[in-house]
């Protein structure tokens, strides 16, 4: 499991709905990248604190108080749109400075998301451990060939003899010959 996979299953594994093999992968990714368990031991912090803040009673009187605010906020707004001849319902336009903002802010969400789409493409390499053969490999034996096997009439019951015979040391008989 990588980093990357590993945050966004993250969610699922601190509310303990992901598979048994997926908490096992994740366990496991969490003891060997420090970066990820920095990242789990945050958020469960976090959660811990946000359980444990006591509840806000609101007033007796913060419904009224609310509902008597909503409606002169709605009185407001219906006196702006009459006076500038628009419905309530209708959106001002923008100023010059806020399609400005906007625009910087669309570009700087392009200039990130093309940024986070070249690095994880870079870590979806596969890098394969080095190998290192230590002992050439065996000449195969006559005996367990697949020619052997095919031209034996048993059956099922041949393969594993073959396999053993495979496995035998054939080789000794060829030392005691010389």
């Amino acid at each position: 499991m990588n980093c990357r996979e590993f945050r966004r299953k993250h969610d699922a594994y601190v509310d303990d709905t992901l598979s048994g093999v997926n908490v096992d992968a994740m366990t496991l990714h969490l003891r060997f990248c420090a970066d990820c368990a920095r990242v789990d031991t945050r958020v469960r912090r976090a959660l811990l604190l946000a359980h444990n803040l006591p509840m806000i009673e609101p007033s007796a009187a913060f419904g009224e108080r609310l509902q008597t605010r909503l409606r002169q906020e709605r009185a407001i707004m219906a006196g702006h749109a009459g006076r500038h001849g628009m419905d309530a319902g209708r959106w001002r336009t923008l100023s010059t400075g806020t399609y400005a903002a906007l625009a910087a802010g669309v570009l700087a969400t392009a200039s990130l998301a093309l940024t986070m789409a070249r690095l994880s493409a870079a870590d979806d390499a596969i890098r394969l451990a080095p190998v290192v053969a230590t002992l050439p490999e065996r000449a195969p034996v006559a005996l367990a060939s697949s020619a052997m096997v095919a031209s034996m009439p048993g059956g099922f019951s041949v393969w594993p003899a073959v396999f053993v015979a495979q496995q035998g040391a054939w080789h000794f008989a060829d030392d005691a010959m010389k």
